[in-house]
């Protein structure tokens, strides 16, 4: 059973079929010929997966970033960022990185920081005479802070999945976020002092600050509104999704004016795309997990991992290895579905703090996202700019080794995912 469910959807995922469609047709195998069930099981079990009012958060935070970014946010973002840092060395590339971390508390998705606020940057990196291959590797990179800096869709989809408190998840994300961000300027500084980027004129002034923190305030108070309702209990995740999408239409249509109704179609459809997708890969991942659960492949992992050690770091270190192999040939969504209702237990059993395992597991998801043959940021950010991965590749992988280090400080100091959760208490 267990053999058949692994080789066929990898034989599947081989040839080219899509995600969605390998696991379904895998599980629809496993339950004809192997299990001999009713078929109705598979949509028993597809909509089951997809049931979830936490994931209804998905689309809401999807629509309201679209607004947002439709909605004259993004310049403002970008003009304030640009008050703050860039007069550094590699300013531009600070800029980029710093739009896309406040970027993140409004969409949720690192795909649609790529295509949205970062990728809107990028023809002006290059006409200040940087590097197409930095240009690529910088907007990639700070792209996947989206998916760590609250909302996060990912965290969402892990919420439902394991039954943990999302409000303690996006606040477990605030700390790992900034200092992804701030690896990655520390990266891009020494990168463009390389190339001799010529620096930026002008320096730190905080009138030019105040005057792009005002223009920029309604984006900026999203993120805020958003954890704040959150963690003070006064609306789920889900409803805080529903406040962020009002607050979206209000703010690009009524304060900055920009938001018209061909952008309010454009977000309704982007949105039942992008989130039609997840939900299809969900239904189907769960059906697939159901049989794997069933044939006892969670009990051999759990045996195999718990028979080499029960060290809680090494455990850990493992279960991040895992993830970062697996999304590099699998799609993130597809990969939590998967693997956490498999590996959540083996962690939790050896005391690990489940914030702590799901904002590790969100950060290394984020560097699959920009890494072969299945980053999405990677490939997106390289379209743009019609440069191919393989030439950017090389001047990436500084900042991923960036961020490998901070990963290895959050599994050494757990108290940096976990304090926001402590103060809110």
């Amino acid at each position: 059973m267990i053999a058949w469910l692994l080789i066929s959807f990898f034989a599947l995922l081989i040839i080219g079929v899509p995600i969605a469609m390998s696991l379904g047709l895998a599980s629809m195998g496993g339950v004809l010929l192997l299990h001999a069930s009713n078929p109705v099981t598979i949509a028993q079990r597809m909509f089951e997966g997809m049931n979830s009012f936490a994931l209804l958060a998905i689309p809401l935070y999807t629509f309201a970033g679209f607004t947002m970014s439709k909605g004259g946010v993004s310049k403002r973002i970008m003009d304030f960022c640009y008050s703050i840092v860039g007069h550094i060395y590699g300013g531009l590339a600070h800029v980029n990185v710093l739009s896309s971390m406040i970027f993140a508390g409004i969409s949720g998705s690192a795909v649609a920081d790529t295509a949205g606020v970062s990728g809107m940057f990028m023809p002006e990196m290059i006409r200040k005479g940087y590097s197409k291959k930095l240009t690529v590797a910088v907007t990639a990179i700070s792209s996947t802070i989206g998916i760590i800096i609250p909302p996060s869709i990912p965290m969402v989809v892990i919420a439902g999945i394991c039954g943990i408190s999302t409000g303690k998840l996006f606040l477990g994300g605030i700390i790992p976020g900034i200092m992804c961000g701030l690896a990655q300027m520390v990266v891009a500084y020494f990168i463009a002092k390389r190339d001799n980027v010529q620096k930026e004129e002008g320096k730190f002034d905080i009138r030019e600050v105040g005057k792009g923190f005002w223009h920029s305030l309604p984006a900026l108070l999203m993120p805020i509104i958003i954890v704040g309702t959150i963690t003070t209990g006064i609306v789920s995740p889900t409803e805080a999704g529903a406040i962020a999408v009002v607050y979206g239409l209000f703010a690009g249509g009524i304060i900055y004016k920009e938001l018209n109704w061909n952008d309010i179609k454009f977000a309704f459809v982007e949105t039942v795309k992008t989130s039609g997708k997840i939900f299809v890969v969900i239904g189907a991942a769960k059906l697939y997990t159901v049989l794997l659960t069933t044939a006892g492949f969670d009990k051999w992992v759990a045996d195999k991992m718990l028979g080499f050690t029960r060290n809680p770091n090494i455990i850990i270190i493992m279960i991040l290895l895992i993830f970062f192999v697996v999304t590099m040939f699998m799609e993130s969504i597809a990969t939590l579905t998967l693997f956490m209702p498999i590996l959540y237990p083996i962690a939790t059993g050896v005391g690990i703090d489940p914030i702590v395992l799901s904002v590790l597991i969100t950060v290394v998801i984020g560097i699959g996202l920009v890494t072969p043959p299945v980053g999405m940021c990677i490939y997106v950010a390289c379209d743009l700019q019609d440069i191919s991965v393989g030439e950017v590749f090389p001047t990436l992988m500084p900042f991923i080794g960036a961020t490998f280090v901070c990963i290895g400080l959050m599994i050494a100091c757990p108290q940096l995912i976990m304090l926001p959760t402590y103060l809110m208490k």
